[in-house]
């Protein structure tokens, strides 16, 4: 008598092949898409932080910021010729001034909006200190110093070096070729009316960088 038995088919070589064969090809299809997604990420990433953009990023800061606590009544646009600064002056017709330079006189103690003395204010006090950007050649740079004697970053035609402080470079890479006249301010009547623009391109490689703002100066400050 034969007892009963089973029969257990097993599982071939090829097939655990064929299996691992199939299962490979969504994972090789996954993997692809991650690499593809970081590579992209990576270019982006790069793109963003290239030196070029954070140059355009430190610049408008660097002016926005100064602008806003400066002496509307007294800020001077330069034109720069072999290292000369002369006063911008509008031609005829037009009530643009523009050049490569422009000087700030701002209150380094800032301003207190909680302050009790705003109730007075004062047109005479032009700052006590001073910041004048500038290219040279094709580097944006910013001297700050002291004002002392109403002498602030520029005297006699040159860069006043006696009461500076510092020196920043904000940007090495200004497209001079685009536009080398980067300040400008509405003149009417001999008087600049307080808004000084900045219009510049830096330029790295293929990236391509157009800065345009502006800058509102105060009209007072408070005694």
């Amino acid at each position: 008598m034969f007892a009963n038995r089973k029969r257990y088919r097993g599982v071939t070589l090829i097939e655990v092949v064929v299996t691992m064969a199939v299962a490979a090809i969504p994972l090789l299809a996954v993997g692809t898409l991650l690499v593809g997604a970081q590579n992209s990420w990576e270019q982006t990433y790069a793109s963003v932080h290239k030196p070029v953009r954070e140059n355009a990023s430190i610049l408008t800061t660097a002016f926005t910021t100064v602008g806003r606590k400066s002496n509307r009544s007294l800020y001077f646009v330069y034109k720069v010729n072999n290292g000369a600064f002369t006063v911008a002056t509008p031609p005829n017709g037009s009530t643009l001034a523009d050049g490569q330079a422009v000087e700030f006189r701002y209150w380094a103690d800032g301003f207190d909006e909680g302050s009790t003395s705003l109730k007075t204010l004062e047109t005479t006090n032009t700052g006590t200190d001073y910041a004048l950007f500038y290219l040279d050649g094709t580097i944006l740079k910013v001297d700050y110093g002291k004002v002392v004697a109403d002498v602030g970053g520029v005297s006699g035609g040159q860069r006043n070096q006696a009461n500076k402080t510092s020196t920043v470079i904000l940007a090495e890479n200004v497209d001079v070729q685009t536009n080398n006249k980067i300040f400008s301010h509405t003149v009417i009547s001999g008087a600049g009316q307080g808004c000084i623009r900045l219009n510049a391109t830096l330029k790295d490689g293929s990236v391509k960088v157009e800065i345009k703002t502006a800058t509102l100066c105060r009209a007072c400050w408070p005694r």
